[in-house]
């Protein structure tokens, strides 16, 4: 059985290491014996004082804080041989030697899949089930749900499901050039691709539009969907589309954004490392436009 631990945001990990570490190697670490329940057998609904959701893709086990959050036999992306549960470390736990808490971002480069699937989930699961302790209704105290993946309020019996916050991100073209920002919060001097989060009883397809405009002064056309990427910074889900310039003139007037500029194949900046749904939409274009991927800069983050 492989473990998720967290010691606040940080998922801790043996250093250097490539995959999850074992349940039994965890509870080596002493982040707190009560983080931890015996597995009886491979499948949640066996395991002794924990309940689960049946039928869901990621099952909301609960006995004390920890969570089951894969299991076998369930959807592509976590799919493993061995359940994998969650837990937080005790409060001021600090690593032992040859251990490490690091943060998701370095986590994204080092696991390998199933492992980081299951790691990006654990951290959602984590946060919201930390977040949602009280009823946001009444106040009460809250509890893991027996037959949803929710926490239920133990007075009025109101269910808070995990907490999904959806953003789109978005390849401009314009001909052979790309359109790409430089984001107040990359001082290291990487661009990448524009992207903003969905505003309530907006389509996905008009916050595109929106977002490219308010960020650049483009407007864009032939809104295409690309793909999707959970982001667990902490609750995203990275909704990805291409779209072509149709008009307009770029202003650098957001207030997110330190520049705006066109960029041709052949030269662009550093951009975000390959594992990000952002370096997918760049890579795209690069191939596009004849350029091997490989030859692309990628930001180092400092």
């Amino acid at each position: 059985m492989k473990a998720c631990l967290f010691a606040g945001d940080r998922l801790v990990l043996r250093e250097d290491a490539s995959e999850l570490p074992t349940v039994e190697e965890a509870r080596g670490w002493n982040a707190g014996e009560k983080a931890w329940f015996p597995a009886t057998a491979s499948r949640p609904a066996a395991w002794d004082g924990v309940h689960t959701a049946e039928g869901d893709g990621v099952h909301a086990a609960e006995a004390h804080d920890a969570r089951a959050v894969a299991t076998p036999g369930e959807r592509a992306e976590t799919a493993t041989d061995t359940p994998v549960v969650a837990a937080r470390a005790a409060p001021g736990w600090t690593p032992p030697e040859g251990v490490s808490a690091i943060g998701m971002r370095q986590a994204i480069v080092l696991l390998q899949e199933p492992d980081l699937s299951i790691a990006i989930t654990a951290a959602h699961l984590a946060r919201w089930r930390h977040t949602s302790r009280f009823c946001g209704v009444c106040g009460t105290a809250t509890e893991p749900s027996r037959r949803h993946q929710a926490m239920v309020c133990r007075s009025c019996g109101h269910l808070a499901f995990p907490k999904v916050s959806p953003a789109v991100i978005v390849q401009v073209t314009r001909g052979d050039r790309i359109l790409l920002g430089r984001s107040r919060r990359h001082p290291h001097g990487g661009y990448s691709v524009l992207a903003g989060f969905v505003d309530p009883g907006e389509r996905l397809e008009d916050t595109v539009r929106r977002e490219v405009e308010e960020e650049s002064g483009i407007r864009v056309r032939n809104v295409r969907y690309f793909g999707s990427q959970p982001w667990p910074f902490p609750d995203s889900l990275m909704v990805g589309f291409t779209a072509d310039y149709d008009g307009g003139e770029i202003h650098s007037g957001d207030d997110e954004l330190l520049d705006v500029a066109w960029f041709r194949a052949d030269a662009l900046p550093p951009v975000p490392p390959a594992y990000s749904i952002a370096r997918a939409l760049i890579d795209g274009f690069a191939r596009s436009n004849g350029v091997d991927p490989s030859r692309i800069p990628t930001w180092q983050r400092r």
